[in-house]
């Protein structure tokens, strides 16, 4: 494993397991890469897809990588709203129980003696 320089640099995590985009296995971090200075450039360089990009990933897995990211934002979002709304179901039906169960009794007894008082 590399040790980062004097400057203070964080070391650059690398991942040594293939991205495939089938594979549900989780890449796991195995060593770190000293960073070292990234030059800035005027205009954006396009590389080429088999080529392997800054971290060591061609464009091809960064883009299965970002695909698969992104299906798992969007399974997790669509987990947590569930969740929530199945929470909401359940304290918003609380709340009309405890409402019914306060109020009806007086609803129903006020309809009872408009029903059964004796027309004067």
């Amino acid at each position: 494993m590399a040790h980062s320089d004097d400057q203070g640099h964080s070391p650059i995590p690398i991942l040594t397991t293939a991205i495939d985009g089938e594979s549900t296995e989780v890449p796991v971090l195995t060593s770190t890469l000293d960073p070292e200075p990234v030059p800035l450039m005027a205009e954006p360089v396009l590389t080429d897809p088999v080529v392997p990009a800054a971290g060591g990933l061609s464009e091809a897995q960064l883009l299965a990588l970002r695909s698969r990211l992104t299906v798992l934002t969007r399974d997790l979002a669509e987990r947590l709203i569930e969740e929530t709304l199945a929470e909401l179901e359940m304290a918003l039906a609380e709340k009309v129980s405890a409402r019914l169960r306060d109020q009806l009794p007086e609803m129903l007894e006020r309809a009872l003696r408009d029903h059964l008082d004796p027309l004067d």
